[in-house]
């Protein structure tokens, strides 16, 4: 379940940098939730895939 989540992720930011002409990352935070966010700094969390337009 969690893999195919993260995949969903991934595939929404992919659209996200298409559309918005923008990189976008999948980071993984240190309470274990994984999110979509523009690239920049990561603040600790753990990069799972960079997206670029």
């Amino acid at each position: 379940m969690a893999k195919n989540y993260t995949i969903e992720l991934i595939k929404h930011a992919q659209q996200l940098a298409i559309t918005h002409g923008e990189p976008h990352i999948v980071v993984q935070v240190a309470s274990g939730q994984i999110i979509v966010m523009r690239d920049g700094k990561l603040r600790g969390a753990k990069l799972l895939e960079r997206c670029l337009p």
